[in-house]
């Protein structure tokens, strides 16, 4: 009896095993399939691919983040009452015309008021800095966060805040503030990888 209990109390084993035997004629086949449960990790940090998550358009649209794989993506994390994060708004559509093999992502945190940005506050800044081409899409404190290490949502000390992804949205590099040399030079990584 004392065996029966101590054999309960084990922990079942990990991995899963199916055995199938199939009987012919003259021999017996046994396949044994081991079948792993494995969850897919997202991430921000180099290497990962971000959670999908959804956002905003200007049309008041709901966009996923991962509509975007195919492309190589320069990320833009931005407020519309940030000096720097505007300077590099009036940027977005020249460094649009000159990369079109990738999509340059402005993803707006807060309008004016410190509030999450409505469709009109993106349309309101496609039109202000002659944004035509490139998604300027709604999102919320919710996708950014000030923890460095890996998480769900994308690291932010300051703004404006870039991340460069491959055309499988894995993160390749990261960059505080806005500096235009910076974001060609990535451009260029991102349109011709090693």
């Amino acid at each position: 009896m004392w065996l029966w209990g101590f054999l309960l109390a084990c922990e079942p084993e990990v991995r899963t095993e199916y055995v199938t035997e199939t009987i012919t004629e003259t021999e017996t086949i046994t396949e044994t399939e081991t079948i792993t449960e494995t969850e897919e990790i997202c991430g921000t940090i180099e290497g990962k691919q971000p959670c999908d998550f959804i956002l905003i358009d200007e049309n008041g649209d709901e966009v996923n983040f991962h509509s975007l794989i195919g492309k190589p993506v320069i990320l833009d994390l931005s407020t519309m009452w940030c000096y720097p994060c505007n300077q590099a708004a009036a940027e977005v559509q020249s460094t649009q015309d000159a990369y079109p093999e990738l999509t340059y992502l402005t993803i707006l945190i807060e309008n004016d008021e410190r509030l999450d940005p409505s469709a009109l506050d993106l349309e309101d800044w496609t039109v202000e800095h002659g944004i035509t081409s490139a998604p300027v899409w709604g999102g919320s404190r919710d996708v950014i966060t000030a923890d460095p290490t890996d998480s769900s949502e994308f690291y932010l000390r300051s703004w404006p805040t870039f991340y460069f992804l491959d055309a499988e949205l894995r993160i390749v590099g990261y960059q505080r503030g806005f500096d235009q040399t910076i974001i060609d030079a990535w451009a260029e990584d991102l349109i011709n990888p090693e």
